[in-house]
């Protein structure tokens, strides 16, 4: 009787920064790819807890502490008489009102006593040589915000979003919401309909309500439900025109366009988006399934001139959450950030140079950092292969021996369809025998601890070796 010669196979992992996988039809052996992750890092090659939270400043909350803040904004202005800047986090609160805090303040004060039915859409504005804040109310009234007074602007139409270019306010808008609209050149307070002054230009089709109006590479590109529109508006308004440019077949979420740099990222129900001026192309394809049929009408976004976070509902294990997708724009690399229960967030330039947000259900301002640390002082990062057979298929085979680094401790379960061994991991170098036999295997590595680092990650499989 002849006896079965064994082959071993060695898998070496040297790098992780392939991140996840796409969707099934294009899973393959490769096992530097998770199948499922989160709160793991992989941008360095190596396994890294993600972004976690941090407390911005101690501020006392005794006046605000029965509200909750839901939206929050940034406000840089030169005070003349300190010969100074002064920055300061504006917040949307539950009572629908607006709450102010100086970075170098203490308390909260309360701007005033006007009421928002909802969150008003904010951009600052040099005017009258005075570093100002345009608020607009949701299909509501406009309001300047000079650090002291919040008056509200005689004659604006109903505004969903603004933005500056070439000295005018353009705003989308209208009681349909298919008007793109534009102040006096110079004057964000006249908005007066003649060829001197203001007007607007509507939009009719089958692109729906205009969203959102971007001032970049020298135009004023407005995004619809279902297409972008170019407007060259420069000088005098007679010689604006339009171009038609894209149509997508997904709805875009208004709230997610973000200027990147050179480009803009933008969430559609078809997944994500860049646009360059001329073309839309899909990235970020692997988290598609986690997307589909998962509405994303409140998502965000949010550049700090090297990552971009994104906001967004996705269907994780069949919850519908809400996470924070980080992409590392230099590097090309993404991963899903969840747990950290945050509402809404922006990047607050100037000295402070963080991206801020707050929490949902209450009044603290936070601010990412690295170590993957929340509020709770919680943190689970998973990253789990998919069931692969490692080049040996329809074969029965024996997973003889795993080797992986670890800086802290975590665990690692190394699964078949019916079996599975679990290890806890200690820092250093880890080699565990499982000797777990089946035709396909599934690792999984998890840590619970704040800055951990797992590389090199090796595995050898023992199979038969078929005969000829």
């Amino acid at each position: 009787m002849i006896k079965p010669s064994v082959i071993t196979k060695k898998i070496t992992v040297n790098s992780f920064q392939g991140g996840t996988r796409g969707t099934t039809a294009e899973k393959s052996l490769d096992l530097s790819r998770a199948e499922r992750s989160f709160n793991f890092d992989f941008s360095s090659g190596n396994l890294q807890t993600g972004i976690g939270v941090s407390i911005f400043k101690n501020y006392d909350e005794e006046n605000v502490s029965d509200l909750t803040f839901l939206k929050i904004y940034t406000y840089i202005r030169y005070e003349p008489t300190r010969n100074a800047y002064v920055e300061s986090v504006i917040y949307y609160a539950s009572d629908n009102m607006l709450y102010e805090v100086s970075v170098k303040g203490l308390s909260y004060k309360k701007i005033s006593n006007v009421t928002f039915s909802s969150a008003p859409s904010v951009i600052p504005y040099n005017y009258l040589d005075n570093d100002v804040l345009l608020l607009s109310e949701k299909n509501g009234s406009l309001y300047i915000y000079d650090g002291k007074t919040l008056s509200i602007v005689d004659g604006a139409p109903p505004i969903t979003s603004l933005c500056i270019h070439s000295e005018r306010i353009f705003a989308t808008g209208g009681v349909e919401g298919r008007s793109l609209w534009f102040s006096d050149d110079f004057d964000p307070t006249n908005w007066s309909v003649s060829l001197t002054e203001g007007g607007f230009i509507n939009f009719t089709g089958d692109e729906g309500r205009l969203l959102k109006a971007v001032s970049f590479l020298g135009y004023v590109y407005v995004f619809r439900e279902y297409g972008i529109l170019r407007v060259i508006a420069d000088g005098d308004q007679q010689n604006f025109s339009v171009d038609n440019l894209y149509g997508m077949h997904g709805k875009i979420y208004g709230d997610s366009v973000t200027l990147c740099g050179d480009f803009i990222v933008m969430v559609t129900s078809l997944g994500i988006y860049t646009f360059n001026g001329l073309n839309a192309v899909k990235i970020l394809s692997e988290y598609d399934e986690l997307l589909n049929d998962v509405s994303n009408e409140d998502c965000k976004g949010c550049y700090d001139g090297a990552k971009l976070y994104l906001s967004l509902n996705m269907n994780i294990d069949g919850q519908i959450e809400k996470v924070i997708l980080v992409y590392d724009l230099k590097k090309k690399s993404s991963y899903i950030a969840k747990g950290l229960n945050v509402s809404d967030l922006t990047f607050f330039g100037g000295s402070v140079n963080k991206t801020l947000c707050v929490l949902n259900n209450g009044v603290k301002t936070l601010y990412f950092s690295n170590g993957g640390k929340t509020v709770d002082g919680k943190v689970l990062s998973v990253w789990e292969s998919a069931y692969l057979d490692f080049s040996f298929s329809q074969r029965v085979k024996n997973f003889k021996k795993i080797a992986i680094n670890s800086l802290k401790t975590a665990k690692l379960t190394v699964k078949t369809l019916s079996k599975s061994r679990t290890y806890k991991l200690k820092s250093g170098l880890n080699e565990f025998y499982p000797c777990i036999r089946g035709e396909k295997f599934k690792i999984i590595i998890s840590s619970s601890e704040f800055g951990a680092n797992i590389s090199n990650l090796t595995v050898w499989i023992d199979a038969v070796k078929e005969s000829k």
